[in-house]
């Protein structure tokens, strides 16, 4: 008598568990979109496409790091920030925005904000550029500062960078997942936003590396915790840009271990013994092999829309995306999120 009470406790408990991994991926009705939400798209310094004017509150153009003194900034391939500009015909609302640093990009932070005469004269060329070329600010993203020493340098950097430009201009950081590159609640004193690099949070495959809630496939980390752990650090949800994935973490044999977007969606997955499957719990797809083993996860067009319900939900500045030249031929993703957070 006491198994079968204990069967059916646990056919209970299962079915609220499906229950409640039904319920965690449904779109909410919530108000309309209203602009007030960032919309940025970061843009790399290679050639590619750019997002419409239209689509996009911002701009993050990745191509500067400290120069070979460590006294100013270098920027790389200026022509393509030159059409970047030019968007602003089209659209004189978007903010292009300079955006400095990188994975692999860590020579020089650590040599220009350790000494106060590199860090001023830095901050003194980040105002001359902004003016030389009429930018909406700058965004910064040292990966990452290895001690404690080195975070505090950095937001030495925010605020001579702050006072250099004044209160008129975007200064933005991102941040890896965790939350631990920086001291938030100091860097906010400087910041008007930070950029959460809520990606990559699995790895690669077998894991999701962007999902929303912990489900048996979700990596390190999840968007939910890492919000609650930036909460706890002390940013506020109106300080948080989500970061959103234009790409796919594979297992570098069906899929090389950073895919594009673009690369996904156009495989025959029937034809190569694959299929695409959605999880509840986690809401975001992924695809798998004959065996059923995660090959691949990303994110597509539904699982944005849920994600951009989570940013109206709890309030959040806005979205970012990584990156818009990842995107498929009719930039599905770039449309969704625009559509979802400004209603365009």
């Amino acid at each position: 008598m006491m198994n079968v009470k204990i069967k059916k406790i646990s056919i209970g408990f299962a079915a609220l568990v499906l229950m409640g991994a039904a319920v965690s991926c449904k779109r909410t009705s919530g108000k309309a979109a209203e602009p007030e939400y960032e919309c940025i798209a970061y843009v790399w310094q290679e050639e590619g496409k750019l997002p419409p004017a239209n689509m996009v509150t911002a701009i993050n153009y990745l191509a500067a790091i400290p120069n070979r003194t460590h006294d100013g900034v270098q920027i790389n391939n200026i022509p393509r920030l030159q059409r970047i500009l030019n968007l602003k015909k089209e659209n004189p609302a978007l903010k292009v925005i300079l955006s400095m640093g990188g994975a692999g990009a860590e020579s020089g932070w650590a040599e220009m904000t350790g000494r106060d005469s590199l860090r001023l004269a830095f901050a003194a060329d980040c105002k001359r550029i902004v003016d030389k070329y009429e930018l909406d600010g700058v965004d910064f993203d040292w990966e990452f500062p290895a001690n404690e020493e080195e975070q505090a340098n950095y937001i030495r950097l925010f605020s001579d960078v702050r006072n250099a430009l004044g209160r008129d201009k975007v200064v933005s950081a991102a941040a890896g997942f965790f939350g631990n590159g920086f001291d938030m609640r100091e860097a906010m004193k400087y910041l008007d936003y930070v950029n959460l690099m809520t990606y990559d949070m699995g790895w690669q495959a077998p894991y999701h590396h962007t999902a929303l809630r912990r489900s048996e496939l979700a990596g390190v980390s999840t968007i939910e915790e890492s919000i609650d752990s930036f909460l706890t650090k002390g940013l506020d949800y109106k300080d948080m840009v989500l970061g959103l994935a234009f790409y796919g973490r594979g297992n570098d044999k069906d899929f090389k271990g950073w895919t594009d977007y673009r690369d996904i969606v156009n495989r025959n997955l029937a034809a190569e013994g694959m299929e695409e499957r959605w999880d509840s719990i986690a809401c975001v797809p992924y695809i798998v092999d004959s065996l059923g083993t995660l090959i691949v996860g990303y994110e597509n067009p539904k699982s944005l829309k849920i994600k951009c319900d989570y940013i109206k939900e709890k309030g959040l500045r806005g979205g970012m995306y990584w990156r818009s030249e990842l995107d498929d031929d009719s930039m599905s993703l770039t449309r969704t999120v625009a559509g979802e957070l400004l209603g365009r």
